[in-house]
């Protein structure tokens, strides 16, 4: 696990910056979830929000956050703690919880020990450079373990990302965009073309209702040089390449207006056929009497070196038709996760 703990100064945005020169939480990693006792416990919307909580409460030092729609109804999601690891000589006990972030505030004690143990999660200490703007530089500043960073715009203005380092070595990658079937006919996922300005949570990462604005798409895109698209990405993380698309912007531009289109891709892997420099049929904005967000549609007797048949199944999203035997699609969780990266 590494521990990532940044001093930020935070602009005042309503959404994601609540305190202007303050200390904010970083993010320390996802997917495990402190065995401290709470000694506050409640159901919120967002990170953000258990970030308020915290700070309303003078003894809080950490917490553990899940997205409300991974937990039961009624469940708190918000778990407060006055406890970190040096304060009675214990490291604090984690457990692998996929649901779960944990975070420390910046200052509060908290010292890599020698004999520190995780469940699951092996700890290291890592302390990545405060000017990075990309996830890259971040790798190239010697982080290597995925999770959650904090890169800065064009405007100097401090963003949380989720960065993967680790799925595709050689390579890395920022989420731009993540949504559960479940969520698969909000208007960010169906209906608004990524050149549109449809945020859905843009300062929280997280698999299930996630997309970054505009502007934060296309300062990424300035940096990067691929696009990829992959299903249920923290259940396949190791696994990523069935049901699976990458192609360079500079053949194809995720950002641009397509209808019906064969698009050049590096490798995809869609309906048991899969190929490399090859084509494949992509739809993205008007077109029909209607708007659609990026996908590819199957479609019989297509000219693109993928081909289609007459279900009229569409895949990796816009899904107002979808396959149960897609990764992306296969039940109401499993989520469908877009990517800007570069190689190193």
């Amino acid at each position: 696990m590494v521990w990532i703990i940044l001093v930020m100064s935070v602009a005042a945005d309503v959404e994601a910056e609540a305190y202007e020169d303050s200390e904010i939480f970083y993010q320390v990693k996802q997917g495990i979830r402190s065995q401290r006792k709470a000694f506050k416990r409640s159901r919120v919307m967002t990170a953000l929000d258990c970030v308020l909580s915290c700070f309303g409460e003078k003894t809080c030092k950490s917490f553990n956050y899940a997205e409300p729609t991974s937990v039961n109804e009624g469940e708190g999601n918000c778990e407060l703690h006055n406890e970190t690891k040096n304060d009675d000589e214990n490291s604090l006990q984690f457990l692998k919880d996929d649901r779960y972030t944990f975070y420390q505030i910046p200052g509060a004690s908290h010292k890599p020990e020698n004999n520190q143990t995780t469940e699951n999660v092996p700890e290291q200490a890592n302390k990545p450079a405060s000017n990075s703007k990309s996830c890259l530089d971040h790798f190239n500043h010697g982080s290597k373990t995925s999770g959650n960073y904090t890169i800065f715009d064009s405007q100097q203005k401090p963003r949380t990302v989720y960065c993967d380092m680790e799925s595709e070595p050689g390579s890395v990658w920022t989420l731009v965009m993540s949504f559960a079937r479940a969520n698969k006919d909000l208007e960010s996922f169906r209906h608004k073309a990524m050149y549109e300005d449809a945020p859905a949570n843009k300062y929280s990462p997280n698999w299930c209702n996630y997309r970054m604005s505009l502007d934060q798409m296309t300062d990424l895109k300035n940096k990067t040089s691929h696009w990829r698209a992959t299903c249920s990405f923290p259940t396949y993380r190791l696994d990523i390449h069935t049901d699976y698309v990458r192609a360079g912007f500079i053949d194809f531009d995720l950002m641009g207006e397509f209808w019906g289109e064969c698009k050049k891709v590096n490798y995809i892997s869609v309906m048991k056929q899969s190929c490399s420099e090859c084509t494949s049929h992509w739809w993205q904005g008007a077109g029909d009497g209607d708007r659609y967000t990026q996908h590819l549609a199957t479609i019989y007797g297509s000219p693109c070196d993928i081909k289609g048949d007459r279900s009229g199944i569409v895949y990796f999203g816009a899904y107002y038709s979808y396959n149960t035997a897609f990764r992306c699609t296969a039940t109401s969780d499993s989520t469908t996760n877009y990517w800007f990266g570069s190689y190193v």
